[in-house]
């Protein structure tokens, strides 16, 4: 399995130095980052689709192919969330979100084949400003995902953080048991990253940050169905911690990525 790490100059130092082994830097879908992180090391393309109907109404289907073509992605990414201004005055069920989220997807779907698509779950709540809108909590029902991906046949990113997130916004106290009513049968990528300890003051707790010994066990645990076969086994095992821009700046301790990087990068050569 390949290991990736968010790009960012102090990955990039320590890679540099030899204090860390990394197959790919994953990058954000900004064409000058790409093209700068390529011409020093191999890396791939995390989109930021969303499955909302107008943003995909606006999606580069040439961009997406030259990205699978000319760098190290294997699938397109985009994150599954809905929110409930897409559903105006229709009810919202199971069978609504899973019917809306197949027709977005189509035409991602038939232009550069299911099997090239992956499905990101996503945190729930989230904070106010993070979407465009209020989530509707179908959007981390097991079962509505696991159908949507049955019916488009597209595969799974399971982002672990964001499973957590997802059953303590919603009420759920099991999180493995959550994670394993997932499609991970069709499991390709697996994303990493540490939740701090505390809420704020909405009661979110955030990720993106270093890994707790909680975040280790679950990883490991993670990682121990798929060396079992209980899970498919994905592509690449990305750490999503570190990264560029204002966002990251303050979160990207070149201590921790040296500290944490070659621990992961083990776990992902295990399987």
């Amino acid at each position: 399995m390949r290991f990736a790490i968010n790009y960012s100059p102090q990955a990039e130092k320590l890679w540099r130095e030899g204090r860390i082994q990394v197959d790919l830097f994953k990058c954000p879908d900004w064409l000058d980052l790409v093209t700068k992180v390529g011409a020093i090391h191999k890396r791939y393309v995390h989109c930021s689709l969303i499955t909302w109907r107008g943003e995909m109404a606006q999606i580069d289907f040439a961009q997406l192919q030259r990205w699978l073509d000319t760098t190290e992605t294997l699938a397109i990414n985009t994150h599954f969330a809905l929110a409930q201004s897409e559903f105006a005055e229709e009810s919202v069920s199971p069978e609504a979100v899973i019917q809306r989220a197949a027709r977005i997807l189509s035409p991602l779907c038939e232009r550069l084949g299911a099997e090239n698509i992956v499905i990101e779950n996503v945190p729930y709540p989230a904070p106010a400003g993070v979407w465009k809108d209020a989530l509707i909590e179908e959007i981390v029902d097991p079962a509505v995902i696991s159908e949507i991906v049955r019916r488009t046949g597209c595969g799974l990113l399971l982002d672990i953080a964001h499973a957590i997130r997802a059953c303590e916004g919603s009420g759920r106290a099991d999180v493995k048991a959550y994670i394993k009513a997932l499609p991970v049968q069709g499991l390709r990528e697996l994303h990493v990253t540490g939740i701090l300890p505390e809420p704020d003051e909405q009661g979110i707790r955030h990720d993106h940050f270093a890994l707790t010994a909680e975040d280790w066990a679950m990883t490991e645990w993670a990682l121990a169905q798929i060396r079992a076969g209980d899970w498919q086994k994905p592509d690449t095992l990305a750490f999503e911690y570190g990264g560029v821009g204002e966002r990251f700046a303050w979160r990207s301790e070149a201590a921790v990525i040296a500290a944490q990087a070659p621990r992961l990068y083990q776990l992902a050569k295990s399987v």
